[in-house]
């Protein structure tokens, strides 16, 4: 408790001298911005304009903190808010290595996201792109993966500890750089080159089931270096033809340790008997689970199912190298092409795996295991696009796509497990051992041929109509280790629309409908049909209006299946800005994801009532209950901003947005609560910005962050928060 008020005492201090230093930054500031020049030098035959934006936030926030940091993760401390230089040629000037340069920054000082920009770039020698970006990625709904284990629970004078935090909880960093060259840029022959990095790392969380469920420390440490180059050659006025080669390398480094030692055996050694406990857990020997729940660390029953240790490590490496062929043209009257084709040779190896546990399985009598072995894999993939438009009549076209890809992903993998018994885990295990080997060989292989035919009517210059038929034929093949092929067709019908009811209006609308011979799992739709519609309206400068619909529906009658899904969405708004002094932004959303499929499951011990199924490969596989797997979630989002300017140099805004979940789903666990399937996310927001002289100026923003969920929370910690950010900053361009 003492370091509690210590910890909130030093977090108020740094709120308040963070806000004190950053107002007098902007007060010491006025005296010199009233004598400011314009802003921008002439100088070294460019033109400089270069701005810099400083100051802090100061965040404070109620509830549960790890769902601030979440979904908002915003702290207090000073910031570099903004940052740019941008430099461009004088009239009649030359210059010898770039003719235009433009950076930026942004978020440094500690947001969540940071980024570096950098563009340069000499008429027609070279261009150049670069782009450094920094996110703090962090994850803690605590009902993800969450066992429900219920309140009370105890054995011996142990209370079983609910799990106050997602065992899949995620805190990593991501370092992303981009950087790309282009040399003769406008020429008839120009070449490019780049190079990108993504690095993700930091730790977090997963879990393991061996008898029971155990919670692992995930050194996460995953990397992709990306290398490419090609050339671009415009043997023609309107046809170009391009050749890419690009390198992509994986590695994989990421390593499991045991976690959550929250027992001890009566020989003192640090235990875990997993973190799933809903029930308590049967033993061997017939006794409690916990022998003494007063010992500083609760003392286990050390004949059941528990960890003492464990770990993993699979160091993986991928190479992906991929040749790309690609032209476009139109130097043919009347016809527009376009196509692509592409090879990639893949290999994947994992040269050493290696996993142990020390524990007890009792189902086998399992005390210890050790796994050692490697695994490699190709994956060969060809796959190309060709594109034809033919304006043969002055109001009908015809279009052609056709579109191919054929991967295959030959593996093998090798592996050693030795096994040692027992029955306790105070004993060492068996003397002797059981060694098993394992080799398989596995393939996975698959040929997609898709071709779309359209023709287009314009019945005149407000409005057109289009038809088209689509056929898809996808086959597939696979070994696991059985040989298991499967070929599916797919045919489609598609309608569009494109109308002009009058001038600044305009109507989009597409209609696919189709049918499928088969399906490759379940959910895979044998029906299916998607609607779009997209209109807009512009009246002169001030005024636009628009909305869009979209919707998928699928289905699959299959016996003990009747598997329905839609995926719906709708958008209105509309952005009026009669003059400069002020407007208006709105804006509605609403989105729906519905499932309905017939499922069967296995659970111990069944719930009073659980209904059981008549699906005869249900029961064969042991999973006698059913659900019809229910689920839904319409949401709805909404928002308006106003902006008000009522001088030249001052300038206000106000805005609220909002995001509401009202769905359900079937609860097969009596635990379960909807939790952010029925939750509610608003944020409210305020600024404001006084331009003090040319150059200078002062702003401030207000955000509210809120988010709640409209059910009980369960046997978790709450999720609800409340949040406050303000940030103020200085505008200087010089």
């Amino acid at each position: 408790m003492r370091y509690r008020r210590f910890a909130q005492t030093l977090t108020v201090a740094a709120s308040r001298a963070s806000a004190v230093s950053v107002a007098l930054l902007l007060t010491a500031s006025v005296a010199a911005a009233q004598n400011a020049s314009p802003p921008g030098k002439n100088k070294y035959g460019y033109h400089v304009l270069q701005s810099v934006d400083l100051g802090g936030h100061v965040a404070d926030y109620s509830g549960s903190g790890a769902m601030y940091d979440t979904l908002v993760n915003v702290q207090t401390g000073p910031r570099l808010l903004d940052e740019t230089l941008d430099m461009q040629p004088l009239a009649g000037s030359k210059h010898f290595l770039f003719d235009t340069l433009f950076t930026a920054s942004s978020g440094y000082g500690g947001d969540p996201y940071d980024f570096s920009v950098l563009r340069v770039s000499k008429g027609r020698f070279y261009e150049f792109d670069g782009i450094f970006r920094r996110d703090r990625q962090y994850f803690d709904y605590d009902l993800l993966d969450n066992p429900l284990v219920p309140a009370g629970l105890t054995s011996n004078g142990y209370t079983f500890p609910q799990v106050e935090n997602s065992p899949h909880l995620f805190n990593t960093v991501r370092r992303m750089t981009d950087a790309d060259l282009t040399l003769f840029p406008i020429s008839r022959l120009s070449f490019h080159a780049g190079y990108s990095q993504n690095v993700m790392e930091g730790p977090t969380f997963s879990s393991i089931h061996e008898g029971t469920e155990a919670l692992l420390l995930q050194n996460w440490r995953n990397s992709t270096d990306v290398w490419r180059a090609g050339v671009v050659w415009k043997p023609l006025k309107q046809t170009m033809v391009g050749y890419d080669e690009a390198i992509d390398h994986y590695k994989g480094d990421t390593n499991w340790l045991l976690g959550g030692l929250n027992l001890q055996l009566s020989n003192g050694a640090p235990a875990s008997l997993g973190f799933d406990n809903t029930t308590v857990p049967s033993c061997g020997n017939h006794l409690p689970p916990i022998q003494n729940g007063a010992t500083i660390l609760p003392t286990a029953n050390a004949t059941c199912n528990g960890y003492l240790q464990y770990s993993r490590s699979a160091p993986t490496r991928t190479l992906f190298p991929t040749e790309e062929l690609h032209f476009q043209s139109s130097d043919i009257p009347k016809v527009q092409m376009n196509g692509r084709l592409s090879y990639t040779g893949a290999k994947m190896n994992l040269p050493t795996f290696s996993e142990f546990f020390s524990g007890l399985i009792s189902r086998g009598n399992t005390r210890e295991f050790a796994v050692t072995g490697y695994a490699k894999a190709q994956r060969i993939n060809v796959t190309g696009d060709y594109g034809l438009v033919w304006q043969f009549a002055s109001r009908l076209s015809l279009s052609e796509q056709y579109d191919f890809e054929d991967f295959r992903i030959p593996g093998i993998d090798d592996y050693l497990q030795t096994t040692y018994t027992g029955t306790s885990m105070l004993a060492p295990p068996s003397a002797t051992s059981t060694v098993s080997a394992t080799s398989d060989a596995y393939f996975l292989g698959q040929k997609v041929q898709r071709n779309t035919i359209l023709a287009r009517w314009a019945a005149s210059a407000r409005a057109s109509i289009s038809i088209g038929y689509r056929y898809r034929n996808r086959d597939i093949a696979l070994r696991n280790p059985t040989p298991y092929s499967l070929a599916i067709h797919t045919q489609s019908g598609l309608v569009g629309v494109d109308l002009q009811p009058r001038p600044g209006w305009k109507i989009f609308g597409n209609l696919e409908a189709g049918y499928a011979d088969a399906a490759f799992v379940q959910t895979s739709p044998r029906q299916f049909q998607h609607y779009q519609a997209r209109t807009t309206w512009s009246h002169k400068d001030w005024a636009t209006v628009f909305g869009s619909f979209d919707d998928v529906e699928d289905r699959n009658n299959a016996a003990y299946l009747h598997h329905l899904d839609h995926d719906r969405s709708a958008t209105a708004g509309a952005e009026l800005a009669p003059n400069s002094h002020y407007g208006i932004d709105l804006s509605y959303g609403y989105m729906d994801f519905f499932t309905v499929t017939d499922e069967c499951y296995a659970i111990t011990p069944a719930p009073p009532g659980t209904p059981m199924t008549t699906s005869p490969a249900c029961i064969a596989n042991g999973t006698p209950y059913f659900s019809n797997g229910y689920y839904d979630s319409p949401t709805q989002y909404g928002s308006i901003g106003i902006h008000y300017a009522p001088m030249k140099r001052f300038r206000t805004g106000v805005g609220y947005r909002m995001t509401a979940i009202n769905g359900t789903n079937v609860a097969i666990n009596p635990q379960q609560v909807p939790g952010s399937l029925q939750s509610q996310y608003q944020t409210p927001y305020a600024n404001a910005m006084w331009m003090v002289s040319d150059g200078w100026a002062f702003r401030a923003d207000w955000n509210y962050d809120s988010y709640g969920e409209g059910s009980p929370i369960g046997p978790t910690l709450p999720r609800s928060f409340r949040g406050n950010i303000y940030t103020l900053g200085m505008h200087y361009e010089f």
